[in-house]
């Protein structure tokens, strides 16, 4: 079987081109800082509050040690939504007595918010 050209009159018309559709996002990066802070004291209670009031609402925290003989607590915190750089100059600004210790700085995914 040949193929042959065929003359029609009709005139061809471009197909208008889809739009590209670009992927949504089901979620968002956001900024990780786990940073361990040792304060002076015999009960995590009031290195938690001091902790909290210098980095708001947005971190976790958990109790590493409670050192009676040397009176101090060291917890280990992690922040969201903030860099190191903020939280380091957040926590050497309010608690004039901690000793920072280990830092480490990544990112997480979060569901997107509709």
């Amino acid at each position: 079987m040949m193929l042959t050209p065929v003359a029609t009159s009709e005139v061809s018309v471009p197909r208008a081109a889809r739009e590209s559709r670009l992927p949504r996002r089901t979620h968002v990066v956001v900024p990780l800082v786990i940073i361990d802070v040792t304060v002076p004291g015999t009960s995590s209670a009031h290195g938690r509050r001091a902790l909290h009031t210098a980095l708001g609402d947005d971190l976790r925290l958990y109790v590493m040690t409670v050192d009676q003989q040397h009176e101090r607590v060291t917890f280990r915190v992690e922040v969201t939504s903030r860099t190191l750089d903020d939280v380091i100059s957040l926590l050497t600004s309010a608690l004039d007595r901690a000793t920072l210790g280990r830092a480490q700085s990544t990112v997480i995914r979060r569901p997107r918010d509709y």
